[in-house]
C-alpha cells in the first residue's frame, strides 16, 4: 500500500485575493496562449504566474519564467497572499464541472505520497510521458523549491470506504 501522509500546504488567503475563482487555473498542460493571457488579466495573484508564467524577450539563466515564479511565490508568502498551514492535513476537495452538457462532481484529496521505485506495484506511473514537459516541471520545482501542481491519481474504492471517509471529514467544514 502506498505511504500517504498529511502535509502543511500553502493556500490563498481569501481576505487578500477575494474570490478564489479569480486565482485558480486549469492544469498547465491544457492552457493555450489566449487562456494564459485571460488568466493573467483576471487577477494579479492568479496561479498562472506560478504554474505557466510568460516567456519574455531577454529571458536568460537568471531571469526567466521559473525565476519569476519563484519570486512571485516568495513575495506572495511575505505579503500574506499565500499562507502556510500551521498543521499538516489531508485536503479534501470537490470539483464541480460541466462536460458535454452534463454536470459532474469529482471528489478527492491531496496528500503527500512517498515516491516508489518503478515496478514495485504500489504506485503506477503515467504512461507515455514526454521528456520536454517533465524537464519543464522539474525546472519549475527546482526554482520554486515547491510542488505547485498536484499529481492526479486514481485509486480503487469499490465499496466506497474512502469516499465515505472523505465525505465525513468535510461535514461541518466551511468550503473555501
Amino acid at each position: 500500500m502506498p505511504d500517504i501522509r498529511p502535509f502543511a500546504a500553502l493556500r490563498y488567503d481569501p481576505g487578500h485575493v477575494g474570490s478564489l475563482s479569480d486565482v485558480i487555473a486549469p492544469p498547465y498542460d491544457v492552457i493555450d496562449p489566449p487562456l494564459q493571457d485571460a488568466l493573467y488579466k483576471r487577477h494579479p495573484a492568479n496561479v498562472i504566474r506560478l504554474i505557466l508564467g510568460r516567456e519574455e524577450p531577454g529571458d536568460d539563466e537568471s531571469n526567466n519564467r521559473y525565476t519569476r515564479a519563484a519570486g512571485f511565490l516568495k513575495n506572495w508568502q511575505r505579503e500574506g497572499v499565500l499562507r502556510g498551514e500551521s498543521e499538516p492535513a489531508l485536503y479534501v476537495y470537490h470539483q464541480e464541472f460541466e462536460y458535454a452538457g452534463e454536470r459532474f462532481t469529482r471528489r478527492g484529496f491531496m496528500a503527500r505520497v512517498r515516491l516508489e521505485r518503478f515496478g514495485e506495484g504500489k504506485i503506477y506511473p503515467h504512461e507515455e510521458t514526454m521528456s520536454g514537459p517533465k524537464a519543464d516541471r522539474l525546472n519549475l520545482t527546482r526554482a520554486c523549491r515547491a510542488n505547485l501542481s498536484q499529481i492526479f491519481g486514481l485509486y480503487p474504492d469499490p465499496e466506497g470506504d474512502a469516499q465515505t471517509l472523505l465525505e465525513a471529514a468535510a461535514v461541518g467544514v466551511t468550503p473555501i
